[in-house]
């Protein structure tokens, strides 16, 4: 027992430093959606003589501040399936699919939740874009998508736009117009921004005189290119890959950040990647101006620490995605960069590590602070099984022609569920664990305690129970449950 003591003694001293306040609703099939700074519990009541749907809206310390009790006539919540929502074009909808039945029932409420609607809509009408577009954006009542087809004289891509017809009926859309891309050498398009007056999409070219990565700026009333700008100098074969942006309304500007790749690192034209080992990741950071044109530029390389370089059996290569992208007034930018590994050179990456970046003027030069990649071994640990069909932290794409797009697609199961650094700017983490074979999912802290870090579980239990985590603050989470059959659970943490 003497050996145990120090471990307890942590895991008392730690959550006294964690809060945790606790809701339970007497709801059937319970689930959660946070919206415009709320949370949204609902779910069938179950202390009701007749079949009642329930809606409770609540502050993010779980304090009820509004409810909504909608009649669905006789029908009973053993006859639905998991209730599911979103939050589609502003609002809150909320889809009621009953077993063996192809028709859902839509509820669909303001933020303050009025009901618009209650629709019977196909299955197979249901957000019908989404299902079928794996590449688009949804930008206030409109919807844009990048289509590709190939035909005899190569591959061909288009931007569409689609307007909604309806709010108060299955969201519907109509065509509004199409921009052809230039047929020769596209590889891909991603489009990442639109407002009421331009839409920008980051194109990459495999080859040709306009080889390298453009950013496209699209009329968003008319479809008419505007501007492109091309990211590679005059002459530069290096690949500057999609990580994050922030665009500046005022100014009309537009930065991007995110992994540059020299030449000899990468060609997808020839079908060669070579990172292997490297000592350094390079970052890149390019500001351009309302008019198109770039006003700086400059790269930024991340030492990779965790090398054994005496091991010639061992190859790593590591990409950087880049989350949450910001900069204050005084022009400081900070960003939050998941890193993620592989040691088999394929194209399949798994989570390793998160690093805040940031970036500042010191004596009017953009300076990096000091800052590192090291693979932590507790990370790793807590998810890396020997089963090689376990998908938890990895992204993966099927030929180096698709390589750029690791740079802007989500894991299916992601791993990291928040980050942030501690008071002593120590990294800390919230982790989730799938294990799809069990059927359990698994959340649990990474924290410091004297230098060395700790896993501490937060909570575990079924998917079968539809657990779900919110993160509702930097510092702040709440995740939700299904305790059994008639009780829907609710707990806020406070880190």
């Amino acid at each position: 027992m003497k050996f145990k003591f120090p471990y307890l003694f942590f895991i008392f001293a730690f959550f006294a430093t964690v809060s945790a306040q606790t809701r339970q609703f007497n709801l059937a099939k319970g689930n959660t959606q946070f919206f415009h700074g709320s949370i949204y519990c609902y779910g069938f009541l179950t202390q009701t003589s007749k079949p009642t749907f329930c809606v409770y809206k609540l502050t993010t310390q779980l304090q009820t501040v509004d409810s909504i009790f909608v009649d669905l006539g006789n029908a009973k919540s053993e006859n639905y399936l998991q209730i599911t929502s979103d939050t589609l074009h502003e609002y809150l909808n909320i889809y009621l699919q009953k077993k063996e039945k192809k028709l859902v029932n839509v509820l669909r409420f303001t933020s303050s939740l009025e009901l618009l609607n209650i629709n019977n809509v196909d299955v197979a009408r249901l957000n019908s874009i989404s299902n079928f577009e794996p590449e688009l954006l949804y930008a206030g009542k409109c919807v844009y998508t990048v289509k590709s087809q190939k035909d005899s004289l190569g591959q061909q891509f288009y931007l569409n736009k689609f307007n909604l017809k309806s709010e108060l009926k299955n969201f519907d859309y109509e065509f509004a117009w199409q921009f052809s891309f230039e047929r020769q050498f596209i590889n891909s398009a991603h489009v990442f921004y639109a407002n009421r007056q331009v839409v920008f999409l980051y194109v990459t070219v495999n080859g040709g005189p306009k080889q390298g990565q453009w950013i496209l700026s699209i009329n968003a009333a008319s479809g008419k290119l505007i501007r492109g700008t091309k990211l590679n100098d005059k002459g530069e074969l290096n690949s500057y890959e999609f990580g994050n942006f922030i665009r500046d309304s005022l100014a009309r500007s537009l930065t991007l950040v995110g992994q540059k790749f020299s030449e000899a690192q990468l060609k997808p034209q020839e079908n060669k990647l070579a990172i292997s080992n490297a000592p350094y990741v390079s970052l890149y950071l390019i500001e351009v101006d309302s008019t198109g044109d770039i006003t700086s530029k400059q790269d930024f390389k991340i030492p990779i620490t965790d090398l054994k370089p005496n091991s010639k059996k061992v190859s790593s290569n590591y990409i950087f995605k880049v989350g949450r992208f910001t900069k204050t007034r005084d022009g400081k930018f900070s960003m939050e960069t998941d890193a993620f590994k592989n040691t088999d050179n394929s194209l399949t990456y798994r989570y390793i590590t998160t690093c805040q970046i940031n970036l500042q003027f010191i004596d009017e030069t953009l300076t990096m602070e000091k800052n590192s990649i090291a693979t932590n071994a507790l990370i790793e640990k807590f998810y890396t099984g020997l089963d090689k069909t376990d998908r938890n932290g990895k992204i993966a794409v099927d030929s180096l022609n698709a390589f750029e797009k690791l740079f802007y697609t989500s894991e299916n199961f992601a791993v990291k569920q928040q980050f942030k650094l501690d008071a002593e700017n120590n990294p800390v983490w919230i982790l989730k664990k799938s294990d799809p074979k069990k059927n359990r999912i698994a959340y649990s802290f990474v924290t410091p305690v004297k230098k060395i870090y700790q896993l501490t579980p937060i909570e575990e239990t079924s998917t079968f129970n539809n657990p779900l985590f919110i993160s509702t603050g930097i510092s702040s989470f709440v995740i939700s449950r299904q305790l059994d059959e008639n009780v829907f659970q609710l707990k806020t943490y406070a880190w």
